[in-house]
């Protein structure tokens, strides 16, 4: 006779006058894997119930024991090409039920990934019991998944709602900013307390979802789950392996570790930066008095102001970098980092696609909008950056939190270069709100998105703050981040002016334009003249020339805001030499 013991694990949130204790853990140090803590799951579903051949996602591997080995201190599941049974591929997945239940806490694995299309590692928990009935009614919670495609991004997501197919799922996605998962290892933690899940990668929180982000549906994370490890091959979320997959490929395991506490140290800020960026803010989380922080960055950065604090500038240079900090406390150290990529230099932006500037035929059509908006309204305030004779004027609606306006877009089809920045939205603005007032933009898929499943169908969002009252000035929109990493189709576009208050100023609108790259230095002029500008991009001196030879009062340069940076009078034939050494770098 044997029997089997279950170990129940219930957590509570960090008292900060104690340490987390770990509880539950597996260090694959033997050399084989540890049947009192895991079980294998073997097959192709096929045997598990109604549509879960494939494992309910289409998958093309079969499960064997034999693709879970443990050895030098690691677990290895490992993806073959091979035929077993129907499947052309073989691989391995486990899991912990019945021998760990878990409700609360911080639970991480340091691991290294596969790579290659059709690769889909998964470290992820399911209900134990399924108090709230059959999946998804009881949830899943995916601590990390990645498509070997994109071996650079890991997903985090919650997956709850109504019986299948009715199925509900919040996701976010993180992108390694140099290099990819599948080089080395990563620490991927979730922590989970009563009404809160968080996502982190090597102490970076990237994530945060919250009783509020599933709505009207039961939020079913406060019950036991269990834990599983998998590495399927093909599928709905990687798609199938193609002549370009290797194998055999290894999803490798080193730790696996669960503490009764969250509230680790974790830390925060940009993974991108722009080129020769000044003062970008890191800080850590979760520290207290007494705890010592020591610092790092990349050759070519400089901590210019906070060193030994939670909250440090950075100066950057041509080339990123790891921003790492050592936090050392009472209960031990902690070593939180986040790779950072430095931006190029900018390209050159020129005005491309005219969205709306109310002297022409739109682009867009607004559907809707919470606050009163005018078409065609007199320029209140002319100045050189907006001469036009009509704008448009939105007020906006004081009772409203979350005050919106909805356009349909066809011009946008995809974000990617808005992400990558290599597009951006700009926009004139003239309004009497406080400086510093934000402007949201976000790209929807409206077949996704709803006014209560917030953030299923939200593609990217995107950011200007104001810098002027009661005056035009010309903001561009920055990339802030993804909500749904699982949209891809944008046929909606909404702003929202001072999302988050309930403010009743009044915006003046303009010149809603996408700015491209130039794709040539050379600009043609009327006449039939063209300007030749060189080199491409500026270095020390701006070398400018007309095809005809006539005679050019002056040569002004201004930036993508349209302010004048450097000007050059009286020149009278059809070359000019400017010095740029003056401006500063990235103008």
């Amino acid at each position: 006779m044997f029997k089997i013991i279950f170990l129940s694990i219930g957590f509570a949130y960090q008292v900060n006058a104690q340490c987390p204790k770990l509880i539950w853990s597996d260090e694959f140090d033997s050399t084989a894997l540890d049947l009192k803590k895991w079980n294998y799951q073997l097959g192709d579903g096929c045997d598990q119930g109604a549509n879960l051949c494939g494992w309910g996602n289409n998958e093309l591997e079969y499960y064997t024991q034999q693709n879970v080995q443990v050895s030098n201190g690691t677990l290895k599941i490992i993806a073959k090409q091979e035929k077993i049974q129907n499947s052309n591929y073989s691989s391995g997945r486990i899991n912990t039920i019945y021998k760990v239940g878990i409700k609360y806490g911080r639970i991480e694995a340091r691991m290294k990934l596969p790579i290659g299309k059709g690769m889909w590692p998964a470290f992820w928990m399911l209900s134990t019991d399924e108090v709230y009935g059959k999946w998804p009614k009881s949830g899943e919670l995916d601590i990390m998944e990645n498509a070997g495609g994109d071996p650079a991004t890991v997903v985090g997501t919650i997956i709850y709602g109504l019986p299948y197919p009715n199925v509900s799922y919040s996701s976010a996605k993180f992108t390694q900013s140099q290099g990819d998962f599948s080089q080395d290892f990563h620490i991927y933690a979730l922590e989970w307390s009563e009404n809160t899940i968080k996502w982190f990668i090597d102490g970076y929180l990237y994530s945060t979802k919250t009783i509020s982000d599933v709505g009207s549906l039961r939020w079913p994370f406060d019950q036991q789950f269990y834990i599983l490890l998998n590495l399927a091959v093909g599928g709905n979320f990687p798609s199938n392996p193609n002549s370009s997959t290797v194998f055999p490929q290894t999803f490798e395991v080193d730790y696996l570790r669960v503490y009764d506490m969250v509230g680790a140290p974790s830390i925060s800020g940009k993974q991108i930066v722009p080129f020769m960026q000044k003062s970008s803010a890191y800080s850590i989380a979760n520290v207290q008095a007494g705890n010592t922080i020591v610092w790092s960055v990349p050759v070519g950065a400089n901590i210019v102001s906070g060193a030994g604090t939670p909250s440090i500038l950075v100066d950057w240079g041509s080339t990123g970098g790891k921003v790492a900090a050592t936090v050392t406390t009472s209960c031990g150290a902690y070593k939180v980092e986040v790779a950072v990529k430095v931006s190029d230099p900018a390209p050159i932006l020129i005005p491309s696609i005219v969205l709306e500037n109310f002297d022409s035929t739109a682009r867009i059509t607004r559907t809707f909008n919470t606050g009163v908006y005018t078409d065609k309204v007199p320029n209140p305030t002319p100045n050189d950056i907006n001469k036009s004779a009509l704008c448009g004027k939105y007020i906006r609606n004081a009772g409203s939190q979350y005050d919106v306006i909805f356009y349909d877009v066809s011009d946008v089809t995809s974000a990617g270069d808005f992400i990558k920045g290599t597009k951006k939205f700009y926009m004139d603005i003239n309004c009497n709100a406080p400086v510093g007032t934000n402007i949201l933009l976000q790209l929807e898929d409206k077949n996704r998105s709803t006014s209560g499943n917030y953030p299923t169908g939200r593609n990217s969002r995107y950011t200007a703050v104001t810098t002027k009252q009661n005056e035009w000035e010309r903001l561009s929109f920055d990339f802030t981040d993804q909500p749904d990493a699982g949209t891809y189709n944008v046929n909606q576009m909404v702003l929202l002016f001072a999302p988050n208050s309930n403010t009743g100023s009044t915006f003046y609108l303009d010149n809603f334009t996408i700015y491209a790259p130039s794709l040539t230095p050379t600009f043609d002029l009327e006449k039939g003249y063209s300007v030749i500008l060189s080199p491409n991009p500026v270095s020390d001196i701006l070398n400018l020339s007309v095809t005809e030879a006539v005679y050019m009062e002056s040569v002004e340069i201004m930036d993508v805001s349209g302010r004048k940076v450097l000007s050059q009078k009286a020149i009278k034939d059809s070359k000019a030499h400017l010095d740029t050494r003056s401006l500063n770098s990235g103008v």
